[in-house]
């Protein structure tokens, strides 16, 4: 196996002026709501956060609140289009923590993938380290932001990468457009990132 190779995305989208920020903070801080959209969750429980998973990852900051645990099972399609059949059931374990703009989120995916990702409320324009994506224009003075740290292996990174990026996109036009919806149901599924929220 190839050595990890970390790369960071960050990725925005843009709070209409309809939508007050903190409405956004507080279903970030459900965490469900990053978990939900994906249209391969099969199902995920709750689970106990184990000591080794945090004491020693500088991720979890002392500035955090809550934190929580879960195993997130998706039934991922080993031949795309041949029916449910062909699927597999994949665990990914990940942990949550609170803090005051956002949630952070460390997932640990099958084949050496670990994403540490930070979804925060923030004014427009705030991020200011790594790479960055471009989007639209929006009327609202805050917006959603992602950013990932992704370790992966050398082999899978441009896959990785392709894949991340325009499910993170998708992710974060989901939590939103949600959120906007009068009855509060999700409009739809999104393609699920490679390594869950």
């Amino acid at each position: 196996m190839s050595p990890p190779e970390p790369f960071t995305i960050i990725t925005r989208v843009p709070i209409p002026a309809s939508l007050p920020p903190a409405a956004v903070l507080t279903a970030l801080q459900t965490y469900e709501a990053l978990i939900k959209p994906n249209p391969y969750l099969d199902r995920y429980d709750r689970r106990a956060v184990e000591p080794e998973e945090v004491v020693n990852d500088p991720f979890f900051r002392k500035d955090g609140q809550e934190l929580q645990a879960f195993v997130v099972y998706d039934r991922v399609p080993i031949i795309p289009g041949v029916g449910s059949w062909a699927t597999k059931e994949v665990a990914i374990p990940c942990v949550f923590q609170s803090f005051e703009h956002g949630v952070r989120c460390c997932a640990h995916a099958q084949g050496g993938v670990t994403v540490r990702s930070s979804y925060e409320v923030r004014r427009r324009g705030e991020v200011t380290e790594g790479p960055e994506l471009v989007v639209g224009p929006g009327d609202g003075d805050y917006e959603l932001v992602d950013i990932s740290n992704i370790e992966c292996g050398a082999l899978v990174k441009p896959f990785v990468k392709m894949r991340f990026s325009s499910a993170h996109q998708e992710l974060l036009e989901q939590v939103v457009n949600t959120l906007l919806q009068p009855s509060g149901e999700q409009s739809g599924n999104i393609p699920a990132g490679p390594a869950g929220p």
